[in-house]
């Protein structure tokens, strides 16, 4: 058994490291492709309602 100067029942900077790894939230990556779907779907909404407007038989 080694004896060192730490308390008893403190934790090795390598037990922390590792411990810190494992909290640490993983980065998620989200590309571009979610935001230019939802610009792409407002858009075609948009051309929608304006058609629908422009193409609505007045009063």
């Amino acid at each position: 058994m080694v004896e060192d100067d730490s308390p008893r029942g403190a934790i090795s900077p390598d037990e922390m490291a590792r411990a810190k790894a494992l909290l640490e939230s993983p980065q998620r990556t989200d590309g571009a492709w979610a935001a230019l779907a939802a610009a792409a779907f407002a858009a075609a909404t948009a051309l929608a309602l304006a058609a629908a407007v422009i193409l609505a038989p007045g009063p």
